[in-house]
């Protein structure tokens, strides 16, 4: 199958693909804050791809675990023909009859922690 081997400064971190993909993304994300109280910047590199309908015309999506870049970091994309590929974080449906949560639990509760300390340090230090 066609594939993504993606390179981050010179080591292999992952190869991206499954046998029903559609469509296979690989993409940077850079954000600021606007004002002294927002979060700090991040620049993510995120992986992921939309399946082809199965048999009974149901679409999935599916995601690899994002990586954080810094300032001079290199990310190399080589497209390949494999059959070996990195299992996905997560496969979800892509449609409004079943709404499933796109997030791990592990993500899900690293993000209400985050949530909870921020909440934590506004109610705490007024």
């Amino acid at each position: 199958m066609i594939a993504l081997k993606i390179i981050v400064n010179g080591q292999l971190y992952t190869t991206i693909g499954q046998e029903d993909w559609s469509v296979l993304t690989a993409g940077v994300a850079a954000t600021r804050p606007d004002g002294p109280d927002d979060v700090g910047e991040y620049i993510r590199f995120n992986l992921g791809g939309l399946s082809r309908p199965n048999s009974e015309g149901i679409i999935h999506h599916f995601r690899w675990r994002e990586l954080n870049l810094m300032p001079g970091d290199n990310v190399a994309i080589e497209v390949v023909e494999t059959a070996e590929v990195d299992h996905p974080l997560k496969r979800y449906r892509s449609d409004r009859e079943v709404q499933e949560n796109p997030f791990t639990e592990e993500e899900w509760r690293e993000m209400r922690y985050k949530d909870y300390l921020e909440l934590k340090n506004e109610f705490e230090n007024t």
